[in-house]
């Protein structure tokens, strides 16, 4: 039987057979703040990688691999620790093809706006050999590196796990793993999703380039390897801190369905009008005053 894909499904994947083939450039840092002017919302993923941004403070290995490090941009224009930590965990359908560069952009902007940004590199599918679970151990370690952090003058009162698409599905499994990965407890703790891929068995079996890469990095289908997606799947854990999940209803990459599948005690959810999949990453948009509104309220009860 023939395949037959609505607009939106055909959009989605001639958009992601575009970005694997290229990846496309990111802008070179600059000495001075950039300046994000607005723009309309759904930017390219070249019109958000092309932005200006500051290099990162310091780069920090929690591992011995090529990709297990994480970037720390510290506050800019705020006393540190007055603003609660943003772990970041990028997105790029766990592809080796999209590192942490894409989120330059979006580091250097929460960092001027006085958040400490820890921004986490992981394993990922490709050459380099990461898979399932090797992506989601290395954001545990890269958590649990927090601790050291404290040379540059960070003890965080609050984190806030940040995560864009496949990076949203891997801080939902760090925030349902959290009193584990913290049995001695920071303060607060909450996660945002952006776009995020909430449920990986469902998302599996769809048909745009992303979702069809979802059984590489499983390392097979959800019929052949129901464990591990069980495992994998944020959808099937109970999760203990506060989350919110930010999601535009134009996304033709993470479909808006991956918002309303996920449940539970804690989660709030926000549609963004008008939002696609990459407004998230570029902090002229309309989107990224919305992910500005959340981190200010706070998802650990305060506003």
């Amino acid at each position: 039987m023939a395949i037959r894909l609505n607009t939106h499904q055909l959009a989605a994947t001639c958009l992601l057979a575009t970005l694997l083939l290229s990846p496309g450039a990111a802008a070179q840092p600059g000495t001075s703040a950039p300046v994000y002017a607005p723009v309309s919302a759904q930017p390219t993923y070249s019109e958000a990688t092309a932005l200006a941004y500051q290099h990162f403070d310091h780069k920090i290995s929690y591992g011995n691999g090529p990709s297990q490090y994480g970037l720390l941009w510290l506050p800019k224009n705020e006393p540190t620790g007055k603003k609660p930590m943003v772990v970041m965990i990028h997105g790029g359908c766990w592809l080796e093809a999209y590192d942490i560069s894409h989120t330059y952009p979006l580091a250097t902007a929460l960092a001027h706006e006085g958040y400490p940004v820890w921004n986490l590199e992981y394993r990922r599918t490709g050459a380099g050999g990461g898979s399932w679970p090797d992506s989601y151990e290395d954001i545990q370690a890269g958590l649990q590196k927090i601790s050291s952090l404290s040379e540059f003058g960070l003890v965080p009162r609050e984190v806030v796990l940040v995560g864009h698409s496949a990076g949203g599905h891997l801080a939902l499994l760090a925030a349902a793993d959290w009193p584990k990965l913290f049995p001695e407890g920071i303060p607060h703790a909450s996660a945002i999703g952006m776009a995020a891929i909430t449920d990986v068995e469902h998302y599996a079996r769809g048909e745009n380039s992303c979702q069809q890469a979802t059984t590489r990095f499983m390392g097979g289908t959800p019929d052949t390897r129901p464990d591990a997606y069980a495992a994998a799947n944020p959808n099937s854990h109970t999760i203990s801190i506060p989350v919110t999940l930010l999601h535009g209803d134009q996304d033709p990459i993470v479909p808006l369905s991956q918002l309303e599948l996920f449940n539970g005690t804690y989660i709030q959810k926000q549609v963004v009008r008008g939002a696609a999949h990459f407004d998230w990453i570029h902090p002229g948009t309309p989107a990224f005053q919305t992910l500005l509104r959340q981190l200010e309220t706070g998802t650990s009860g305060k506003g």
